[in-house]
């Protein structure tokens, strides 16, 4: 057998499990009991993986874990692309200049705050503090990634980062459409909540989540605001580059750490959804073929979905240790009030 059968066929039992888990979710979707609690197809794909992963042996999640990324990854973003085709492009007209703003404003604290906290208070080193600023601040696991080549930063750094991000973002996505149905004036409206969805939370698959449990209607907005965080990676990493130049002129025996292919580029998905925001907004897309691009693509988020909750273990907590979770933790809070401030009493 050839190395890439065997890969294949190691594949196969988590790729067989995580559309086993999808599919389910979206037949629970579709009782009666969801429908009155309002958990949609996404929510139960991911909590149907939560429940699932948690038994599993270490070393079946290892094996697992190169299927489980086909679908957090490719498979993801593919389906982020397809839904730019079911967003009116108006919906970006509408957003106005105050949501970019709040946008930079949380990438940009959450940065400092991480560089100041991480080393003044929690002893941190450098790169594994600005990691997770970069995590929480702009797209989660995928900013600590591109991130991490240009911070220089250990192995180990990378995957606390990661750690720090998911935990908290998972906790972001939960508890959001909670506050929502419990007090759905909280923030004024619901188109807030969904700005507030989209300028706060970590993952672009856990926005998703969220603004679908909170109300399909705030898909579209939550996803949008998001997006304009995921497009500011490319600024945010030049300013990154910057810092660490800066830093090693000061210090001409240290050695720089590689640069990503020479250059910073941004996500390319990104730069698709964008396309695919153009393409419906000057009427390239059929109106016969957009039920069908639709269907297609919530396959894939719940497949997406469920691929996060499967590689989703409460052993991410103990291997983050105390202080990523902290300033995890720490960053996570301060988010939320400058996203909550911002709306209650800036005119976004």
């Amino acid at each position: 057998m050839s190395v890439s059968n065997a890969i294949s066929l190691h594949r196969l039992p988590f790729t067989a499990l995580t559309l086993a888990t999808g599919l389910a979710g979206m037949a629970l979707a579709a009782t009666p009991l969801a429908r009155q609690w309002g958990l949609g197809t996404l929510a139960l794909s991911l909590l149907i993986g939560l429940l699932v992963a948690q038994p599993l042996p270490a070393d079946w999640r290892r094996q697992g874990a190169p299927a489980l990324a086909l679908f957090k990854g490719p498979v993801l973003k593919a389906a982020i692309v397809l839904y730019g085709l079911r967003i009116p492009l108006q919906a970006v007209g509408e957003l106005g200049i105050g949501v970019i703003l709040l946008d930079a404003a949380q990438i940009l604290i959450s940065l400092g705050l991480a560089l100041w906290l991480g080393r003044r208070l929690l002893g941190m080193s450098q790169p594994a503090a600005l990691l997770i600023g970069a995590g929480n601040g702009i797209c989660g696991a995928a900013a600590v990634l591109a991130a991490e080549p240009v911070l220089g930063g250990k192995n180990r750094d990378t995957a606390m980062a990661v750690a720090a991000v998911v935990v908290f973002g998972t906790l972001n996505m939960l508890l959001l459409p909670l506050a929502y149905h419990q007090w759905p004036g909280l923030l004024g409206d619901p188109q807030r909540f969904a700005l507030f969805t989209g300028a706060t939370v970590q993952e672009v698959a856990q926005v998703i989540v969220a603004a679908q449990a909170m109300s399909p209607a705030l898909v579209d907005t939550a996803l949008l605001v998001k997006m304009i965080r995921v497009m500011m990676l490319a600024p945010t990493l030049l300013l990154l580059v910057a810092l660490v130049n800066r830093q090693h002129r000061q210090r001409p025996g240290a050695e720089a750490p590689a640069r990503p292919g020479g250059g910073v580029r941004m996500p390319p998905f990104a730069l698709l959804f964008v396309a695919a925001l153009v393409a419906n907004g000057v009427g390239l897309v059929p109106d016969a073929l957009a039920p069908h691009i639709a269907a297609l693509d919530d396959i894939l988020l719940a497949l997406a979905m469920a691929a996060l909750g499967l590689s989703t273990h409460v052993d991410l907590l103990r291997q983050a240790g105390w202080r990523p979770l902290a300033l995890g933790a720490l960053l996570w809070a301060v988010t939320l009030l400058v996203g909550a401030l911002a709306l209650a009493f800036l005119p976004i």
